[in-house]
C-alpha cells in the first residue's frame, strides 16, 4: 500500500469504493470519507497476531474491513490470564483511547485473517475535531462505560438521545417491573451466576469502579448460546431491551437503551450492595425455568427492539434499524397499497409515541395537523362533533394531516398506547 502522499486520485477512488461497502461508513458525509481515504493506512493481519496489548499507549485508531478480532482483558499485569470478552467484526471501530492518551483498555488479537483501516493519532484527532458528530456513533467506547460529567469532552451516546427518549427512559427506571419480567430477570441472573459467574463482577473504567455489572456484548453472546429460539444478535438485543424498559436491567448510569457494545449493565437485584448470591435451590429452579423465560423474551424482544429504534431520531438510525422498521411496515395491512419505495421512506421518518393514560387527547377537531399516525398497539376513540363516535384499533392507519394547510376534522382520544408518528410528512 502506498503512503498517503503518494496516492493518486484513482487510488483514492478505489479506497472510497471499498469503504462504502462497509455499513459503518455509509452514514459518513462524503468529505469525511475522502479525508479518511487520503490519510488512512491498510493493515493485514494473519490469524493469531496481537495488534496491541492492554496497557500500551496507543498511536492509531482502527476499523475492521474484513475478518474479526478478539478483545482480551486481564485483571492483572499478566497477559497470560487474559479473558476474551467479545469479538470485533466488520465495521467495528476501536482505539479511541488515542484521543486522551490513556493506555489501551484491552489486548486485541486477530481471530482470523483480517484487514484493517488504520489512522494515525495526529490525523485522527484532526478528523475528530472537525467531524465529531458524524464519528460519534463509531466511537462509543468498545471497552467501557463512558463517565458522565463536564470533564469528559467526548460525545457520549447520552448526547445523541433526544429529550423525549431521555425522559421516557427516566420514567422507565422509576416504574415497577411487571411480575413476569421481574421473575424473568431473576431467572437470567441466577442462570448466569450458575453457568458463567465471571460475567457479573466489579469492573473498572477510567479509575472508577462499577459494582456488580455485566457487559452488553457478553450478555448478547451468552443469550445467543442458550437457545435456538434466539435467532440473531439483534434479536438478543431486543430481549435485553425488554428487561431494560421495565427496569429489571439498567445501564450503570441509567441513560442508555441496550446496546451490543462493551457498555456496563446491572441487574435490578444487584442494585443494592451486598446482595446475596442465589442458593443452590434457587439456581436449580432458575435452570428449570430458563427455557420458558427465554422463549417468553424471544416473543416480546422484537417489539422492544422496534420501540428502541423508533425512539431514536431519524438521523441516528442505521441501515439495519431502517430494515427492521421496513419489515414491520410490510406486515401492516393498511399500508399494503403503498409501494415498497414509499414504505422505505416511511421507515426513515417514523417516530415512536407512547400514551399510557386512557383519555389523553391526541388532537382536537379544528386544529391544524402536523403529523400522520399508525396505531401499533391499543386503540383510539374518534369523536366527530354532531355525529356518532367510533374506534380505531391496532394496525389501523389514520391520516392526521392531509395537507399542510388543512385542519383536523375529528378529535382523537387515546384508549390504549403506542403510536407511530411520521413527523413532517
Amino acid at each position: 500500500p502506498r503512503r498517503p502522499s503518494e496516492r493518486s486520485g484513482e487510488d483514492v477512488d478505489i479506497i472510497l469504493t471499498r469503504l462504502r461497502e462497509v455499513k459503518a461508513f455509509q452514514r459518513f458525509p462524503p468529505s469525511l470519507l475522502l479525508q479518511i481515504c487520503a490519510c488512512a493506512f491498510y493493515e493485514y493481519l494473519e490469524k493469531g497476531i496481537t495488534l496491541f496489548r492492554q496497557g500500551d499507549i496507543g498511536t492509531s485508531w482502527y476499523a475492521v474491513l474484513s475478518g474479526s478480532l478478539d478483545v482480551k482483558v486481564s485483571e492483572t499485569a499478566n497477559h497470560q490470564d487474559a479473558v476474551t470478552i467479545c469479538t470485533l467484526g466488520i465495521g467495528t471501530a476501536f482505539g479511541e483511547s488515542i484521543l486522551d492518551n490513556t493506555p489501551r483498555h484491552a489486548t486485541i488479537v486477530s481471530r482470523e485473517t483480517s484487514e484493517l483501516l488504520r489512522i494515525e493519532q495526529r490525523e485522527f484527532k484532526s478528523l475528530w475535531e472537525k467531524y465529531r458528530q458524524s464519528m460519534a456513533g463509531l466511537l462509543a467506547p468498545p471497552y467501557g462505560a463512558m463517565e458522565s460529567g463536564s470533564n469528559n469532552d467526548r460525545l457520549t451516546d447520552k448526547d445523541s438521545l433526544n429529550s423525549d427518549s431521555v425522559s421516557l427512559m427516566n420514567k422507565t427506571h422509576n416504574k415497577v417491573p411487571s411480575e413476569k419480567l421481574q421473575r424473568g430477570g431473576k431467572v437470567l441472573r441466577n442462570a448466569i451466576l450458575s453457568r458463567a459467574p465471571h460475567m457479573i463482577r466489579d469492573r473498572k473504567y477510567h479509575l472508577k469502579t462499577y459494582r456488580q455489572c455485566c457487559v452488553g456484548t457478553e450478555l448478547v453472546d451468552w443469550l445467543v448460546q442458550q437457545s435456538a429460539c434466539v435467532h440473531t444478535r439483534s434479536h438478543a438485543v431486543g430481549m435485553w431491551q425488554a428487561l431494560l424498559e421495565e427496569g429489571v436491567l439498567n445501564h450503570v448510569d441509567q441513560e442508555l437503551g441496550f446496546q451490543d457494545k462493551y457498555l456496563f449493565y446491572r441487574f435490578l437485584d444487584d442494585e443494592e450492595e451486598d446482595t446475596p448470591l442465589p442458593s443452590e435451590e434457587e439456581k436449580r429452579e432458575s435452570e428449570e425455568e430458563l427455557p420458558e423465560t427465554i422463549l417468553f423474551l424471544a416473543q416480546i424482544g422484537p417489539d422492544a427492539l422496534l420501540r428502541m429504534i423508533l425512539r431514536k431520531s431519524p438521523g441516528q438510525r442505521t441501515g439495519d434499524d431502517l430494515e427492521i422498521i421496513y419489515d414491520e411496515l410490510l406486515h401492516i395491512k393498511a399500508l399494503a397499497h403503498l409501494s415498497n419505495t414509499v414504505k422505505r421512506e416511511l421507515a426513515s421518518v417514523l417516530i415512536f409515541e407512547s400514551h399510557a393514560k386512557a383519555g389523553t387527547v391526541l388532537f382536537n377537531q379544528g386544529e391544524e395537523g402536523t403529523s400522520w399516525y399508525i396505531i401499533q398497539k391499543g386503540s383510539v376513540n374518534v369523536v366527530i362533533y354532531g355525529k356518532v363516535s367510533f374506534y380505531l384499533y391496532v394496525v389501523v392507519c389514520l391520516c392526521a394531516c392531509l395537507a399542510v394547510q388543512s385542519h383536523m376534522c375529528v378529535s382523537m382520544c387515546v384508549s390504549g398506547s403506542g403510536v407511530y408518528t411520521p413527523r413532517g410528512r
